[in-house]
């Protein structure tokens, strides 16, 4: 058995490994789907698909990853964490490249959601690890893991509106599948490193097993309040409604051209950026589940004003600025409640099952989305929108404060 004074010389490095490796591979996975924005209006040309069907494609991509989910809580204890992250990162790599060479709509089908299967161990068996390693500073270390996927967000975008002039949409996705297949290959490298905190391993071994964890979870009632409030919210989930829709608005009722809708995606994105990470610092320091009751209300009074913007100006930049920081935050916080209501040894299974019921309607309200596009257009489309935070607000009123757990900090440094 290793030694107190080995375990504490060895915990920097793991922090440091455990820190790259998951947020680098959250990056590289909101990166390929945030691209698609940009795509999609390209490919709905070349092979002849409306709203309705890219609605299903992106619905089947995250039904099949949030489905999946559900499922690692009985996987990890059996095999390790950068095993499962490596094979899938390498599957999600392998799904983008062939997305490259579709000729059909049922051949993207296929390869979404076989890089929806790829990327369903990215949130529970990334956050888990985080969560496992940063005590009193997973707030902040769960903020920056959607900071990450955020800024493959960000880039995304500008990146492919960039390309797609020069080496066409179907050259983007050989090029963007190749990192990811590394990335998994590196996961597996350093699968050693990916483990529980050593602090934890002697407890871990008393861990309940399998169903007896799910059935802790499903017993307590803050731990499903949290994932029904980040089930009910609309937007903010990523590959769904932002990245499917609003770009194609952009184009088709603002009248701009690709680049400039480019532009303006991503402003919501450098919201999403910056957003994270400071409603994460400010849940650490004050009451997690008031913070997350502000976000939620700045959601949808943002959401209804996107949903009246019928041209571009100073007042649509702030508007998305704004949009992209507060929808993207109910993830953050919802993760960093969740680790306050639940206990260490039931942590892979609650997060299972909170992003399994968390994202299980994410499908649902891009088709819903889709339908509401097709018909009605994007300002009905918004404002129906919107309707769902307040329903996370009602929620959150049924929630218990735990009365055991780390609650605010001083100051504590994210890597300590």
């Amino acid at each position: 058995m290793e030694s107190a004074t080995e375990e504490t010389t060895a915990e920097p490095t793991g922090k440091t490994a455990i820190f790259s490796i998951v947020c680098g591979a959250h990056f590289l996975n909101h990166f390929q789907s945030s691209m698609l924005g940009v795509l999609y209006p390209l490919m709905m040309r070349d092979l002849g698909i409306g709203f309705v069907a890219i609605g299903a494609i992106t619905a089947v991509y995250g039904f099949v990853g949030n489905f999946l989910q559900a499922f690692y809580g009985f996987i990890v204890p059996y095999v390790r964490r950068g095993v499962i992250l490596g094979v899938g990162n390498i599957l999600l790599g392998i799904s983008v490249v062939a997305t490259g060479f579709a000729s059909s709509y049922p051949f993207i089908m296929f390869t979404r959601v076989l890089g929806g299967v790829g990327t369903s161990p990215q949130h529970p068996v990334g956050s888990t690890a985080l969560a496992s390693y940063f005590g009193k500073a997973r707030g902040r270390a769960l903020a920056f893991h959607s900071t990450a996927a955020n800024l493959g967000s960000l880039v995304a975008p500008i990146v492919a509106a960039v390309l797609v002039a020069h080496i066409g949409w179907r050259a983007i996705f050989w090029i963007v599948g190749i990192p990811s297949i590394l990335m998994g290959f590196a996961c597996l490298a350093l699968r050693d490193t990916i483990k529980l905190n050593p602090a934890q391993i002697q407890k871990s071994k008393l861990a309940p097993m399998g169903w007896d964890a799910y059935k802790r979870c499903l017993k307590n009632k803050n731990i499903l309040l949290i994932s029904l409030v980040l089930m009910v919210g609309g937007a903010g989930l990523g590959h769904g409604i932002n990245e499917t829709y609003i770009v194609p608005h952009f184009i088709n009722d603002l009248k701009v051209d690709m680049a400039y809708a480019a532009f303006l995606f991503t402003l919501i994105q450098v919201g999403g950026l910056l957003g994270p990470m400071a409603w994460g610092w400010i849940s650490d320091r004050f009451h997690r589940t008031r913070t997350l009751q502000v976000s939620l209300l700045l959601s949808a009074l943002s959401t209804v004003w996107l949903s009246q913007q019928d041209h571009v100006s100073i007042g649509l930049f702030a508007n998305l600025i704004l949009y992209g920081a507060v929808v993207t935050s109910r993830q953050t916080l919802t993760q960093a409640l969740l680790t306050d209501v639940a206990d260490d040894d039931i942590l892979d299974a609650a997060f299972s099952l909170y992003y399994c019921i968390g994202f299980i309607m994410s499908p649902f309200w891009t088709l819903l989305a889709g339908w509401l596009m097709s018909t009605s257009g994007f300002q009905t489309t918004f404002g129906v929108i919107s309707c769902s935070y307040f329903l996370g607000m009602m929620l959150l009123l049924f929630f218990r404060e735990p009365v055991n757990k780390l609650r605010p900090l001083t100051a504590e440094p994210a890597h300590s």
